[in-house]
């Protein structure tokens, strides 16, 4: 995160191409015998050196700052769907294509959330708007149709106790974790839920063992803390649209978008509101490659702030100058004349 936040946010507008090649590269290279790593039946990771790492994670940055730098081109904004929005979901479908092969339905998902959500500040058409939203809960439809693991979540999230010790283990024991916290928690490291019933009790449960050793307040305490780092984002966002750098105002708000869509969906599959997803609470849960996906995306938001407070200050130093150079004339030069000619007379 300290590295990248020195890094000119224009050298990844200038990159953007060149990140987006290399994400579809390393999204197919989980194909490939030899380099992909298949873990509970599921082909995500590529092991480099004896260390595992999932290239989704930078992939959805790298495609994230290249649509960030096709949408700050758009300056006639988009008013033609086939012209202007296409394009971009055509190279969405390439990365959702991949991601379902592994398969990483959640990933898909929360790419085309952002996605959309980038195409809706970007002052996109209300009918393109609605039709996007159509096509993309059909799609959703059918893809859960498609696969019998996914519609097995799907009823195992509505009613996880019709099959306890199977498809709604992980959703019972972890609704059972929020149950002994109560409102203050057991104490931190007091967790019994992690020791032997939760899986993943560090990754994709950690909300969970948060509620059972903290209690709703500690779980308040998350949300806010959530809340207030996105809020802040969409701030800094809004400084780079003063500063007049479009393509800083869209990466960032399309960080802040990543970083809620993943929270929140974390967080409703901890609750038992959504069916469950192998997605990680941002910068909380274990697991190193998406620690350092999003520090580097709060890397490039630092780096944001920093470019776009240089040029509001150097904004306002120019424009106050006119009227200083005006002000220190009139009292260095003119005035001390008309005070000597008035004198005189």
């Amino acid at each position: 995160m300290v590295v990248v936040s020195f890094i000119p946010i224009r050298i990844w507008q200038n990159l953007s191409p060149i990140f987006l090649l290399g994400g579809i590269v390393m999204l197919a290279l989980v194909f490939i015998p030899q380099i992909g790593v298949e873990v509970n039946g599921s082909t995500r990771w590529i092991n480099v050196a004896g260390w595992n790492f999932q290239p989704s994670e930078f992939a959805e940055l790298g495609f994230l700052l290249f649509a960030s730098d096709y949408l700050a081109n758009r300056r006639g904004g988009l008013d033609h769907f086939f012209r202007d929005v296409f394009p971009i979901l055509v190279i969405y479908l390439i990365f959702a294509g991949l991601l379902l092969l592994e398969p990483d339905f959640g990933s898909a998902v929360v790419l085309g959330g952002v996605l959309f959500g980038m195409l809706f500040v970007s002052h996109m058409r209300w009918s393109h708007v609605g039709i996007l939203a159509g096509i993309g809960v059909l799609g959703l439809v059918v893809l859960i149709i498609l696969e019998d693991y996914r519609i097995d979540r799907l009823t195992s999230f509505l009613n996880p106790w019709e099959d306890p010790y199977g498809k709604g283990f992980q959703l019972i024991q972890s609704l059972i974790a929020f149950g002994r916290g109560e409102w203050y928690g057991v104490g931190m490291g007091n967790s019994v839920m992690k020791l032997f019933y939760l899986p993943y009790a560090g990754s994709d449960f950690l909300l969970a063992i948060i509620a059972e050793e903290l209690g709703f307040v500690g779980i308040c305490t998350v949300i806010l803390l959530f809340t207030t780092l996105i809020w802040r984002i969409f701030y800094i966002s809004r400084l780079a649209k003063y500063a007049g750098d479009r393509f800083a105002l869209t990466v960032a708000q399309a960080f802040a978008m990543l970083i809620a869509i993943s929270a929140l969906i974390n967080m409703g599959v901890n609750m038992g509101v959504l069916p469950t997803k192998g997605l990680t609470l941002p910068l909380m849960s274990e697991g190193g490659t998406s620690l350092i996906a999003f520090s580097a995306a709060l890397g490039i938001i630092f780096s944001i702030d920093r470019s776009s407070r240089r040029r509001l200050q150097d904004w306002i130093l120019w424009s106050w100058w006119p009227v200083a150079r005006e002000v220190t004339f009139i009292l260095v030069w003119r005035l001390p004349k008309f005070c000597a000619r008035k004198a005189s007379t």
